[in-house]
């Protein structure tokens, strides 16, 4: 998970309306170290989660507990992005912009939870896990190999790789009875307001 996300904060790392294509000898020790970067940021970004009533290392086992169907479903979301890095120099990608990806992925979001009937239980939550995220690409975007990237990545559009999220977590088994022991698992792990919301919870 924390590569997909490093992916995505190198994504979102440059300032060029167009700039050099990351080199993939450039690209792939920089995302090395962004991994590692990013559970610090997970650790420094907790209070988003705390302030929840959550226990962290409740939450942890609840995330752990489901690690090989989250490494699956991020090995087939990198997949579906291709080599993203090139071969050698001379290519040029457009600037991609991070409020964009949030927006589409917050966009999806939304969809889901109005197709469940708790889009208007689920607006605190939903504020929560927008600070949580920015304090996340804020954070991993501090990262001392990210600030020396002055390139960017060839991917998809925002709405294709949320879609594409989706459906490789789909493929990964996270369905409808996953995401409601998830669920209920964060209730048990302190987020008390999920209580209501775990047995309506409907992916789709």
């Amino acid at each position: 998970m924390l590569r997909l996300f490093a992916v995505c904060v190198l994504a979102a790392a440059v300032r060029a309306q167009m700039q050099p294509q990351c080199t993939c000898s450039v690209f792939n020790p920089c995302i090395a170290t962004a991994e590692g970067a990013l559970q610090q940021c997970a650790d420094r970004c907790q209070s988003h989660a705390t302030e929840l009533g959550a226990s962290i290392p409740a939450v942890r086992a609840c995330i752990v507990a489901h690690e090989a169907q989250i490494r699956q479903a991020v090995a087939c979301v990198r997949g579906s992005l291709g080599p993203m890095c090139a071969a050698g120099p001379g290519h040029s990608v457009p600037r991609r912009f991070p409020e964009t990806m949030q927006l589409a992925a917050f966009r999806e979001l939304n969809g889901m939870l109005t197709r469940s009937g708790l889009l208007g239980e689920a607006q605190s939550l939903m504020q929560h896990g927008r600070r949580a995220l920015g304090c996340m690409m804020r954070c991993g975007a501090q990262n001392s190999c990210v600030r020396r990237l002055q390139c960017g990545l060839e991917l998809p559009s925002d709405n294709v790789i949320i879609q594409n999220v989706k459906s490789c977590a789909a493929r990964a088994g996270f369905n409808t009875a996953v995401a409601r022991q998830v669920c209920g698992c964060f209730v048990n792990a302190g987020v008390r307001v999920l209580a209501p919301m775990c047995s309506r919870i409907v992916i789709s």
